[in-house]
């Protein structure tokens, strides 16, 4: 076993991943089955979680957005326009001493005139006029200097912009870090009695045994972490040893998706998760813009070891390259913050946080995400911009519709998050607004529903080829806007 502890850092396991799971091994652990950590794990991140709420809590301190000038914008534009125009003239004591709060009400209501009808009515100019000498220099001016503050409020605005949603991102990472913190179970009663039991039967099989780690998620599920190593030429496969760990545990466990297959002799992490109830099929079918290269349209299927499976699409605004790349980032970040624990609202505001980051680029894309927990089927759907998306149950077809705006057209992310219980046999069709575009203006959505109880598949795959031919016929296999159709087949192991 000391040689099993010695050489975790060797080949067979990355050393960041070892210390990810395990921390630093004491050289005793093995006859002492003492904690892994000098500093609980979950303490510890629940300090990391208390720095990023600390540091979010600054950013939200920070001055917020103005739809208008304040005041002080005001009396500054007002200072511009004495010092400009003012300065030399005969009556700039008396403009600004006596009558100082006439000439300031006077070019208030001329400010008024210039935002709300972009001119200084032909009543403000008259008025002008009986009170200064100068009232075309001073017009021009203060058209002038008003448009300047415009455009620095504009900026200001941009900036206070960028730093909520990089507050709300670090808000985000926080509430992650403290939720990953309560998964951590405080049991080492149990992961003893995982150890004890089977390291009596891995050692007949040859295999040495390291720490194992229990984690508990939110739905109470228990995922278990295994350090491996083969003694001399023993191979055991990842699936035997987790059938060996569903007798230990009572539950029926699996290896998760990124287990390594088999035991050797470099010792290595094994996950296993508890295997769930049942399974989905995914296909997917897409069309190119007519006289275009590539599709403005991407999409993903992304399967977690929680047991969870996310379909997602995203449009980027317009066709082409430059669509293609809006939704590609769309798509690329949507997986990160996913693969990384993120529930997926928290992705969704994340994104739109991040579009608002880069908006001077005026980058804009839908968002449709179904997440489907292969446990007990439940369905949770989120679209921000997003077409329509069906749910066929048999002979009953749930239209569900949306009218978010897509992600980095709004400081708060504009978003509709709704859930669905599905069974055995349901499937889950979802578009880009091409397809639905591709239908008769009056209906689409109904027809649509026509269209899909007559294509109905068993293989997803061939449900999307199927439902993308008959829209394109109705086109006369002339696409005017990319058209991608995702379809999932949801089945009972």
């Amino acid at each position: 076993m000391s040689e099993l502890l010695a050489s975790a850092g060797q080949a067979g396991m990355r050393p960041s991943l070892r210390r990810r799971l395990f921390g630093r091994i004491p050289a005793a652990f093995a006859e002492t089955g003492g904690s892994l950590y000098s500093l609980p794990e979950r303490e510890q991140l629940e300090r990391y979680a208390d720095a990023f709420y600390g540091l979010a809590r600054l950013f939200q301190k920070m001055p917020c957005q103005k739809e208008r000038l304040g005041d002080e914008d005001l009396e500054q534009l007002f200072a511009q326009v004495r010092g400009s125009v003012c300065t030399g003239c005969g009556r700039e004591a008396r403009c600004w001493g006596n009558d100082y709060f006439q000439s300031c009400r006077i070019m208030y209501e001329m400010l008024a005139d210039m935002e709300y009808d972009g001119a200084v009515s032909q009543q403000r100019q008259a008025v002008l006029k009986k009170q200064c000498i100068r009232p075309e220099e001073v017009g021009q001016e203060l058209l002038e200097c008003y448009r300047q503050a415009r455009v620095n409020l504009m900026w200001n605005n941009r900036m206070m912009e960028q730093r909520m949603a990089a507050g709300e991102q670090i808000f985000q990472t926080a509430e992650l870090l403290r939720k990953s913190a309560s998964g951590f179970t405080d049991l080492p009663e149990r992961e003893q009695r995982i150890r004890k039991k089977m390291k009596r039967e891995l050692h007949g099989l040859g295999i040495e045994l390291g720490p194992v780690r229990v984690f508990q998620s939110d739905e109470d599920r228990m995922e278990i972490y295994l350090l491996l190593r083969a003694s001399g030429r023993a191979c055991v496969s990842a699936r035997s040893i987790a059938e060996m760990l569903s007798d230990c545990c009572s539950v029926k466990m699996r290896p998760a998706w990124n287990c390594q297959a088999a035991v050797t002799n470099d010792p290595a992490s094994f996950h296993f998760v508890p295997d769930t109830r049942f399974q989905i099929f995914c296909g997917i079918s897409s069309i190119t813009k007519a006289g275009e290269m590539i599709s403005g349209d991407n999409f993903a299927f992304l399967q977690k070891d929680t047991g969870k499976v996310v379909m997602s699409l995203a449009d980027g605004m317009g066709s082409g390259v430059g669509a293609y790349r809006e939704s590609e980032k769309v798509i690329e970040l949507l997986e990160q913050f996913l693969d990384a624990g993120f529930p997926q609202e928290t992705a969704v505001r994340m994104i739109n946080s991040c579009m608002l980051l880069q908006n001077y680029q005026q980058m804009f894309s839908t968002i449709d995400l179904c997440m489907v927990d292969l446990y007990n089927a439940k369905c949770d759907i989120i679209k921000s911009g997003a077409a329509a998306t069906f749910i066929c149950r048999g002979n009953e077809i749930e239209v569900i519709t949306s009218n978010a705006f897509p992600a980095g057209v709004m400081q708060q992310s504009d978003y509709e998050s709704l859930h669905r219980q599905l069974a055995s046999g349901n499937s889950i069709i979802m578009m880009t607004d091409g397809v639905l575009d591709a239908l008769p203006k009056e209906g689409r959505e109904k027809m649509m529903v026509e269209l899909i109880g007559k294509t109905a598949s068993r293989n997803a795959k061939e449900y999307a080829r199927r439902l993308m031919e008959k829209v394109y016929l109705m086109q006369k296999l002339q696409a005017r806007d990319d058209m991608t159709i995702l379809v999932g087949n949801i089945w009972e192991k």
